[in-house]
């Protein structure tokens, strides 16, 4: 199997938040839904660790791990929303809900949307997100590392979505050519993602 890549300009389906899934065709990551815990993301958890404080009024229901296009943020409720980074390392994620502290070195976008092309067989077109570092390093890509936080023990999580940037030197990862964005109907998923 044969993919040919090429940088898109038009968004998604009409949706405004979506969950997102490792397009690794091959692997066992292929499809692996990720989902938020501990300002990160993660397969093999079977939902979000969210929150909804008890004076909020109404907590809404949780639809999952959802994100908006260009993983510009987390879909969420809590006032100031949650934004996406990477941090130097490469470990994709999230800020503390009502923080917008991001770590020096971290990158804040650096998103891309990309047409996959199929080429053996009968042609199909994939679109996905990807990364490269907007620090003009020419540093990029996405893997999934089956480095887990002690604290996410017992809880399913397999591997941990890092974005390749120049200080990433994790060993025994999976690389994905991108990730599979699938619109939501809910504008939000939760009320905040711990």
């Amino acid at each position: 199997m044969q993919f040919l890549a090429a940088l898109t300009l038009p968004g998604f389906a009409s949706a405004t938040a979506y969950s997102i899934a490792a397009f690794a065709p091959g692997t066992v990551i292929d499809g692996a839904s990720m989902q938020a815990a501990g300002s990160g993301f993660y397969t093999g958890i079977s939902g979000p660790a969210t929150y909804c404080p008890e004076n909020s009024g109404k907590c809404p229901e949780v639809h999952g791990t959802l994100v908006y296009d260009g993983m510009t943020g987390m879909a969420v409720e809590v006032h100031g929303g949650q934004e996406i980074y990477v941090d130097p390392t490469g470990l994709v994620k999230y800020t503390v809900a009502h923080s917008a502290y991001i770590p020096n070195g971290a990158f804040i976008g650096g998103w891309f949307h990309q047409t996959i092309v199929d080429d053996c067989g009968p042609e199909t077109q994939v679109e996905v997100l990807n990364f490269l570092a907007n620090d003009g390093s020419n540093f990029g890509g996405l893997s999934l590392c089956p480095d887990i936080p002690d604290y996410l023990n017992n809880t399913g999580a397999s591997y941990a979505l890092y974005a390749k940037t120049e200080s990433f030197n994790l060993t025994d990862c999976i690389d994905a050519i991108g990730l599979s964005l699938i619109g939501s109907d809910s504008d939000y998923g939760c009320w905040q993602y711990e």
